[in-house]
């Protein structure tokens, strides 16, 4: 009888268990498609209409994709409430939780108190031709985004070998135009008039559109795939290499600068993760010299202009440097090992190397950015670098990012605590300083956390530059072990640098939320154990 009673009783439990079981497998799919939709699909998709209303058409990808997994969702509460007893897990929120959902709070009332509220571009976001569509709805959805992946997403490395896929894709189809081969027929006919020599000179690229947009996707992936293929072992690893030399040969085509800078600082960062082994090391080496490879095809192919002026000599060097950086990875690869997991993190190495090369930078932008006469100007970015680190901060420097982010902290403390709505910085920027420079009109400040500041006030800023610290936070000691969080890491880090330069839409922004999620995901599972 004792037994009999004993077995009675376990039953229930284990079907308590068998059921929470189940939900898991379903929470589990929800958050994993939300995540190839949203870090492969809607990056690549594009409508019959190309490049017309492209930011509509990819803000109704991410409506109807954030729609139809929040549906699913719902259902899966909906049956986890109507058992008995109810299946619920107690789940105590992190810092980050806490901050997002600050920052959910603040954008919500900053469009409800608005004083542009009865305009649609604070819920919705600026309408075309504009095509912004980065309002509160938009906002509150990259929210909702990160909770999903951080509470429920467990990885398969099929979900990153389609991102490669993915990038590849966009990739090809952006270099391909700059030759003038658009299969996708992306371009309408009248861009002809851009045509020069045997490349395009047009500000769209890809299935991604405006330049900054493009510059934000191949940050993040030349940075994942880039680490995929450093830290992971997988029969994948050739696939990673080539989309993140791909996602490299389009940023420096297109001359996306706040993708540069963000792959820069990231990869200095990352040193401490780089150097912890030689076949860590050696595996890095093989990546740079794939970029390396890349850049020298475009300086190759660029133009054929350029061929008349590239001497053989700087031909020979991007070539020489190709081969040394081959052979030196390929050795330390084949000498190295991979690290055990009980080995001895060495942080103090990488740390000293990364101040090294911080210094080293700034010195050769000190160098290089000087402006004398006789000798050939320095480039425009080094230059104004150069003058910056001199406290010469001209309103042309940026591209003009100097003169919108002056006047933007002047509009400041018009609204200082919770901002002017989401996607208002239009109506927020002083009137008599739109149109002045070439007559054009500012609707972003062309830096995310200048941003999020006028629109959602010092309060918003405050909650999602606490959200930026707390989200990673747990990962980075982690991320010496795990191959996945390391990349999710470095492709964060490079996101954020890169948004300080750069501007947030639903084309590519929605990929750091799902980054985020991962990195403060508490189910998160190394990918060489699943």
């Amino acid at each position: 009888m004792p037994r009999a009673s004993k077995s009675a009783a376990a039953y229930p439990e284990r079907k308590m268990a068998a059921m929470y079981a189940k939900v898991d497998v379903w929470q589990g799919r929800a958050a994993r498609l939300l995540v190839i939709l949203l870090l492969c699909a809607q990056p690549l998709f594009f409508s019959p209409e190309r490049y017309i209303n492209l930011t509509l058409h990819k803000y109704q990808f991410f409506i109807v994709s954030m729609v139809a997994v929040l549906l699913f969702v719902m259902i899966i509460w909906i049956y986890r409430l109507t058992r008995k007893p109810p299946l619920l897990k107690q789940e105590k929120p992190s810092l980050a939780d806490w901050a997002v959902l600050g920052f959910a709070a603040v954008t919500l009332l900053s469009a409800l108190l608005s004083p542009f509220k009865e305009l649609t571009s604070v819920w919705v976001g600026i309408p075309e031709p504009e095509g912004r569509y980065d309002g509160a709805i938009t906002q509150l959805l990259y929210v909702a985004a990160y909770f999903i992946v951080s509470r429920w997403y467990k990885p398969r490395k099929a979900d990153f070998v389609i991102f490669g896929i993915s990038a590849i894709c966009i990739g090809l189809i952006g270099v391909f135009q700059f030759y003038g081969m658009d299969f996708f027929n992306l371009w309408p006919n009248h861009m002809e008039k851009y045509k020069v020599a045997n490349f395009y000179r047009i500000f769209f690229r890809s299935t991604l559109g405006n330049i900054d947009i493009v510059s934000t996707y191949v940050c993040v992936a030349i940075l994942l795939c880039g680490f995929l293929f450093i830290r992971m072992k997988s029969k994948w690893q050739p696939l990673w290499l080539a989309a993140s030399a791909l996602n490299f040969w389009l940023m420096e085509l297109a001359g996306a600068d706040s993708g540069r800078v963000g792959v820069a600082a990231a990869m200095v960062l990352a040193i401490p993760f780089i150097v912890e082994n030689r076949r860590t090391l050696g595996k890095t080496l093989v990546l740079g010299s794939s970029w390396v490879a890349v850049y020298t095809l475009q300086e190759l192919f660029y133009d054929v202009r350029v061929l008349q002026t590239k001497t053989a000599a700087d031909l020979r060097l991007f070539i020489a440097v190709f081969g040394v950086l081959l052979a030196a990875g390929a050795l330390l690869v084949f000498l190295g090992k991979e690290p055990s997991p009980g080995a001895k993190v060495r942080w103090l190495p990488g740390v000293i190397i990364s101040l090294a090369c911080i210094l080293a930078g700034i010195a050769g932008i000190e160098v290089m950015g000087r402006s004398s006469e006789g000798s050939p100007p320095p480039p425009r970015v080094i230059y104004e670098a150069r003058e910056m680190m001199h406290g010469n901060f001209e309103e042309r420097f940026g591209s003009y990012r100097m003169y919108i982010w002056k006047y933007a902290l002047e509009a400041y403390p018009n609204h200082p605590v919770i901002g002017t709505g989401p996607d208002t910085f239009y109506h927020a920027f002083p009137e008599d300083r739109h149109g002045i420079q070439g007559g054009v009109s500012y609707d972003k400040a062309h830096n995310e956390y200048l941003q999020i500041l006028i629109c959602q006030g010092i309060v918003g800023l405050f909650c999602y530059l606490v959200f930026l610290v707390a989200a990673p936070f747990k990962a980075v000691p982690k991320a010496f072990k795990d191959p996945l969080l390391m990349a999710a890491l470095a492709a964060f880090v490079g996101y954020c640098v890169q948004a300080f330069f750069n501007i947030s839409l639903p084309i590519a922004s929605q990929m750091m939320w799902v980054l985020a999620g991962m990195l403060a995901s508490k189910t998160l599972k190394s990918l060489e154990v699943i």
